[in-house]
């Protein structure tokens, strides 16, 4: 009886420990975020634990006997959230992923009125994008990733897709095939292409990756999961969907092996990739080495990404065949990993709607157990996928945000309608939650923010818009200016409109390719504008009326830059077009005047851009030079980082200026020198009466390109901001105030 109660006892004691010691690293992991975010002030926050809520998470903020504020939470994910809704909502501060340096608040902190407590009706909220990781992340070093996973968990993210580092698994595994390690390294893409490598649609291109990058990434994966992990987040790993190297079929040569068709996104054949049937033995035996083998580098995750045959034709169409690849992929989960759930972008179903056949993807879903696949609705601001196929036919699926292709810099943001249907996606029995899968991080801040608190709020059935556009602006001024909201109020109602679309790219003019008629130009740079440029000029101007105070907040000051490059781009346009009728009239003065003031306004844009840290191509190619162990590989992944901006492959095809973005630098060595040729030709076409020479602009433009690429057109470009943001945002403002004000 003694032993027994002893056994009792100690079985007690053994569980308050093990209690204790969690409870401890849950109040420590909590106060490192909070001492990594706001260091001066985290001594004046508690943290606390309570329960979840019906299994969701749940927090809450409130205030101690002794003054101090409390954050209480289910988990670190939790007590992040009501860390970061204290700053927004009570401190009136905004934390985002560009930061460069800890935020500061002076004087004594606010207190909250009374306790503010809020549960999450999602359950899961996922961020990231495969493309990411080649349009943003992959010259990331670990200051870069720690700033943003804390914002990935202050924001509520709890299902974060992080693809680095997978080349070291895969390395192993194909090695443990008998593949060589420089025809492995050779199957590699660049760092920047391989995310597209990774969804099979090229192979070699920008190989072979340096082994450095590969250890690199795997030293930073290792970190970055980590720290997710310290935040309660769950990770989505990658998994085998039955991309090959060709160099398999010599080891493996009655393997069923097939080549994928040849030429997406107008490559060559050259780079075409390899697909191994499912209905073979080794697709289960290469499953198992890379997900035990990626656990063993990372540890085990239980939540994998897949996404087979995106953009590109599978060996059969058949149902049938549809069927087997997606049980076999899961089938070769389940193998390794018992407790596996497959998450699957729609944007494969979406993209090519022709042959994904509801018959198709039903037979997809159906070879799959219910809840074992989940499907991110990817682009669901243009159309929800699962609307079109009932619900996903029962499959859970989460509502996404996708925003925009590539890290273009446009300004869109329709937050009526994506408000709207993030409350009409909740009330669907199979929504799990929410997301944002956008491909780069960039210039709407106030689009993702909102989308991921929205099922973060008790109002979720009710959400006032009105309401959160006017918290989002006094906290993007510190406090309450009257300017700035009522600059937002407009932003909102006139410029942030429902009709703006993030497939077609409206860039600026002065992004485009050169052309005759800019109805010419390619789907990706198209400059439609869905607004009036002078509701957004007017509503810059309101925001430039704002008070002292505001005007020194670091939010406030990448608003107005953000607002005044658009509207400034935007007017762009007005220019072109006189420039053009001067030419189509063949009056010589008028189209000199107007093509030169062209160009010096995008001189002056890209002057703007340089007060931001956010709009700077040299910081960009400065981080990638960083992975460089050599000045070979320095050159390398400069070049490397030039490519994936502009030209995308030297093939050209059909990427051409996909990315499109709107930064210091890129402007004036990349975008305008295209525009002064053409501006020299037709000048040269008025002055002797003769044709546009297209083909001598279309060559000269081609080689001009590759020389950017390769660095041969060297400028020193600025990695730090330089100028008085605001000064630059004023003066440009009132020099083009009128025209833009029509």
């Amino acid at each position: 009886m003694k032993n027994h109660l002893l056994s009792i006892l100690l079985l007690v004691a053994c569980h308050q420990s093990i209690y204790a010691s969690s409870y401890q690293s849950f109040v420590k992991n909590s106060e490192a975020l909070i001492q990594r975010v706001l260091p001066e002030k985290a001594n004046h926050f508690v943290i606390e634990q309570i329960s979840s809520e019906h299994g969701k998470d749940v927090f809450e903020i409130a205030i101690s006997e002794n003054g101090k504020i409390v954050l209480r939470g289910n988990n670190e994910l939790s007590v992040a959230m009501a860390f970061n809704r204290y700053l927004r909502d009570v401190a009136h501060v905004s934390y985002d992923w560009f930061s460069v340096s800890p935020l500061q608040i002076k004087g004594e902190l606010p207190l909250p009125i009374s306790t503010i407590r809020m549960a999450c009706s999602a359950q899961e909220r996922f961020f990231n994008n495969t493309c990411t990781f080649g349009y943003t992340f992959p010259f990331w070093n670990w200051e870069r990733w720690e700033k943003f996973i804390d914002w990935l968990a202050m924001n509520g993210v709890n299902r974060p897709l992080m693809l680095a580092g997978q080349e070291k698994v895969w390395l192993n595994v194909w090695q443990s095939f008998g593949l060589k390690k420089e025809d492995i390294q050779a199957y590699f893409s660049g760092p920047a292409h391989l995310p597209w490598h990774r969804m099979a649609n090229l192979d070699k291109w920008g190989g072979p990756l340096p082994v450095s990058y590969i250890e690199c990434q795997y030293r930073l994966q290792k970190k970055i999961l980590a720290r997710c992990r310290e935040l309660a987040m769950e990770p989505v790993l990658p998994a085998f969907a039955g991309h090959v190297p060709e160099q398999l079929k010599q080891v493996y040569p009655e393997a069923n092996i097939h080549q994928i068709s040849p030429g997406w996104g107008g490559m060559d054949a050259d780079y075409t990739t390899y697909f191994l049937d499912p209905s073979e033995k080794l697709f289960s035996e290469i499953q198992y080495r890379f997900l035990k083998e990626q656990e063993k580098l990372y540890g085990i995750s239980h939540r994998y990404s897949a996404d087979p045959f995106n953009e590109i034709d599978p060996p059969s169409w058949a149902p049938e065949y549809i069927a087997s690849v997606a049980k076999t992929i899961y089938r070769s989960m389940k193998n390794a990993d018992p407790e596996a759930i497959w998450y699957q972008m729609s944007w494969t179903f979406y993209y090519d709607s022709e042959h994904w056949t509801q018959e198709r993807l039903k037979a997809m879903v159906e070879s799959v157990p219910k809840g074992k696949l989940i499907f991110l609705d990817y682009v669901a601001e243009e159309e929800e996928f699962y609307k079109r196929t009932e619900n996903f036919f029962g499959a859970p699926f989460i509502w996404c945000y996708l925003g925009n292709f590539g890290g273009n810099t446009h300004l869109v943001a329709p937050m009526k309608k994506v408000s709207k249907r993030i409350v009409e996606a909740q009330k669907v029995e199979n929504c799990l939650g929410v997301g944002a899968t956008l491909e780069g991080l960039n210039v709407n801040p106030e689009i993702y923010e909102m989308v991921l608190e929205i099922p973060c709020n008790n109002k979720i059935s009710s959400f006032d818009i009105d309401e959160w556009i006017k918290n989002y602006a006094v906290r993007r001024a510190g406090q309450e200016d009257s300017a700035v909201i009522e600059a937002w109020k407009l932003l909102k109602e006139k410029v942030l409109v429902d009709e703006a679309q993030v497939i077609g790219n409206h860039s600026v003019v002065f992004q485009v390719l050169p052309v005759m008629d800019l109805k010419e130009s390619s789907w990706t740079t198209n400059p439609f504008v869905p607004y009036d440029n002078a509701d957004l000029a007017k509503a810059l101007q309101i925001m430039l009326q704002a008070n002292e105070e505001s005007r020194k907040n670091d939010a406030y000051c990448f608003d107005v830059v953000n607002l005044a490059r658009q509207a400034l781009g935007n007017y762009g346009s007005c220019l072109y077009e006189k420039m053009m009728t001067a030419y189509r009239e063949q009056n010589l003065s008028d189209f000199q005047k107007y093509s030169h003031q062209f160009i010096s306004l995008g001189m002056e844009i890209d002057l703007l851009l340089g007060t931001r840290k956010e709009f700077l191509l040299g910081s960009w190619l400065s981080d990638a030079r960083r992975w460089g162990k050599t000045r070979e590989e320095k050159i390398y992944y400069e070049r490397n980082a030039r490519e994936i901006i502009t030209t995308w492959h030297k093939s050209g095809g059909e990427l051409v200026d996909y990315a499109n973005r709107q930064w210091n630098g890129l402007m004036r060595s990349y975008y305008l020198p295209r525009w002064e040729k053409f501006i020299e030709l037709l000048q040269k076409s008025l002055i002797n009466g003769t044709s546009f020479e297209q083909e001598d602009f279309s060559a000269w433009c081609i080689d001009f390109e590759r020389k950017w690429v390769n660095g041969e057109i060297q400028e020193n470009f600025l990695e730090k901001p330089s100028g008085n943001a605001i000064e630059t945002a004023q003066r440009l403002f009132e020099k083009y105030s009128t025209e833009m004000l029509k």
